[in-house]
């Protein structure tokens, strides 16, 4: 977690991370959190003579994921732009300026990397075509100057959005035909296409995370101060399954994933390992406050017309809208669940964080920053 000096939350694996031995170090006041260090035992180094270049690194996913890798031995190298925020980035972290539709940047970025993760990209839009530039061309830049630099491993952070929803009954998998429903899923494919067509001998792996939350993220923020207030937003009956990851456990499994001893060409998704509906998120963020919500209903049928009025909203303030038509087109779908089982055989990849405990240690981080 990016503000305390700790290796993870939770429980240890006991196969794929044995060389961890766990010192509880105390248990949260408000919570039932037990906060764990995984100390180092072995004196063997994952540590590869060359770094990794990490993109969207001191974005939400990427803060924790470099933090991670940091603390797995790994040396990291990030790619900024002069905006940038690199405050949140550990000391030990080479940070590069650059953009990925910069050519010549990505060349000087990826030069003697061992890997590239690949987190950066748009995730909401002003204009469609800043979807498919980033996560479309910007992939393709990425991947070229990786190949032609002679890095070995490539691992794209893509999302559940570039395979689509799945049915109430059955969780999407890993090997069945994408049918992403908004233009971020296609460009997300997109993005994944281009690095299955141009990694040429370069090794590559796709993560295909679901929704994500913890340490850093802003899309759930609003759900949480919202039942602070004493309301609870759901869209429909609420009862829409879906499936759901800690930013922390996504960061395992994106390390676990380009470490891993695997064939290239691999895409798979990362869960916590359970299905969710909105009752079920929302009474975990009841319990993690400590307070009793209300529901609020919000017909299916207006979504679009509330998505509309957010969008205007946004642009009379030069802003970007996180909850637009499109983000409403994917909330109005009846599932979204998925199948990881391929990574956690190929990997041994297991959760440390159910939902309570996750939202939980999130609500408590958020306290601590000043958040709510």
């Amino acid at each position: 977690v990016p503000n305390h000096d700790c290796r993870a939350w939770g429980q240890p694996q006991l196969q794929q991370e044995n060389h961890y031995l766990v010192k509880t170090l105390n248990q949260l006041s408000n919570t039932s959190i037990t906060i764990q260090l995984f100390l180092t035992e072995n004196t063997e180094s994952k540590t590869h003579d060359r770094p990794i270049l990490l993109t969207g690194g001191t974005g939400f996913v990427g803060t924790n994921t470099v933090h991670h890798l940091i603390q797995q031995g790994h040396r990291v190298r990030c790619l900024v732009r002069p905006t940038s925020d690199v405050s949140r980035l550990p000391g030990e972290v080479q940070a590069v300026e650059g953009h990925l539709l910069n050519f010549e940047s990505l060349r000087r970025a990826v030069d003697g990397c061992w890997g590239v993760i690949h987190i950066g990209g748009v995730v909401s839009a002003r204009q469609v075509r800043d979807y498919y530039q980033v996560n479309r061309d910007g992939t393709a830049n990425l991947v070229k100057a990786a190949r032609e630099a002679g890095v070995k491993r490539f691992l794209l952070c893509s999302s559940q959005a570039a395979a689509g929803p799945s049915t109430p009954d059955r969780r999407r998998r890993c090997d069945d035909p994408p049918a992403p429903v908004t233009d971020y899923g296609r460009s997300k494919l997109e993005g994944e296409e281009v690095l299955a067509d141009g990694a040429g001998e370069m090794w590559w792996c796709i993560i295909r995370p679901p929704a994500i939350y913890g340490p850093w993220d802003k899309a759930f923020l609003p759900l949480v101060r919202w039942i602070i207030r004493g309301f609870k937003p759901r869209l429909g009956d609420g009862r829409m399954p879906f499936a759901l990851i800690h930013a922390v456990d996504l960061a395992r499994a994106v390390t676990l994933s380009i470490e891993a001893d695997h064939p290239s060409g691999a895409i798979w998704f990362a869960t916590d390992g359970a299905d969710h509906n909105t009752e079920e998120l929302a009474a975990a963020v009841e319990a993690a406050v400590g307070k009793k919500a209300r529901w609020i209903t919000v017909p299916t049928l207006v979504a679009p017309l509330i998505g509309q009025v957010i969008e205007l909203v946004a642009r009379i303030h030069s802003a970007t809208a996180l909850l637009g038509r499109q983000k409403l087109i994917e909330l109005t779908r009846p599932a979204w669940t998925c199948d990881d089982t391929p990574l956690r055989e190929a990997t041994g990849y297991k959760e440390l964080f159910d939902l309570t405990h996750g939202m939980a240690q999130t609500v408590e981080w958020y306290q601590q920053r000043g958040w709510i």
